[in-house]
């Protein structure tokens, strides 16, 4: 009969293993400052990760208006996403009437990081492209936003891992007078399976 292994760590992460390494199930990915704390629910191949960001940061170029910071690495192997939910709340760090203005924006968790002011394919197929309103007052947050993946997908990291992007983006440049700084704050909740490698 196999031995099992319960794991607690002072995180809360709970993982019941049959000798596989804890490192299948990932990691968060340090930001430059704030921080990300990482918890993991696991039994055997299937995964809960939440990842509680706290004034992760990102610089808004002015001209490109659009922005990503990877926050997690998966394991390397054939992956099944089951859900992803998200509530995130923008916060402008920068002069607002000349860097970035108040206005409209949109938000997404991606497998690849932002190359367009419009959030699709690989750069939201984590978490759809969500609007949100960024900041009235500087270093005061705006409403948080709530979004969810619509439906399970499975994503081939067996020749090289997956990773997750919180990605930002402004549609014109009149949103964006200057470059500008921002953080993003909140809740990602991943539900996930290792499907192996090969």
């Amino acid at each position: 009969m196999p031995s099992f292994k319960t794991i607690q760590p002072n995180t809360g992460s709970i993982h019941v293993i049959d000798g596989d390494p804890l490192d299948k199930a990932g990691a968060a990915v340090a930001p430059a400052s704030g921080e990300i704390v990482t918890k993991h629910v696991q039994f055997g191949p299937f995964c809960q990760t939440t990842l509680t960001l706290n004034n992760v940061p990102q610089a808004v170029v002015n001209g490109t208006e659009y922005q990503g910071t990877k926050i997690y690495d998966f394991p390397q192997g054939r992956l099944l996403v089951m859900g992803v939910t998200a509530t995130l709340q923008q916060k402008t760090t920068s002069a607002i009437a000349s860097t970035l203005n108040s206005g409209t924006g949109a938000i997404s968790l991606g497998t690849a990081t932002a190359s367009s002011t419009t959030l699709n394919s690989t750069m939201a197929d984590l978490l759809p492209s969500t609007a949100f309103t960024s900041s009235t007052v500087i270093n005061v947050a705006g409403t948080a936003v709530s979004g969810a993946l619509a439906a399970s997908a499975q994503f081939d990291g067996t020749t090289t891992a997956k990773d997750v992007y919180l990605n930002t983006a402004y549609a014109t440049t009149t949103d964006v007078d200057a470059n500008a700084t921002q953080t993003i704050s909140g809740t990602v909740v991943i539900t996930w399976c290792q499907l192996g490698d090969y």
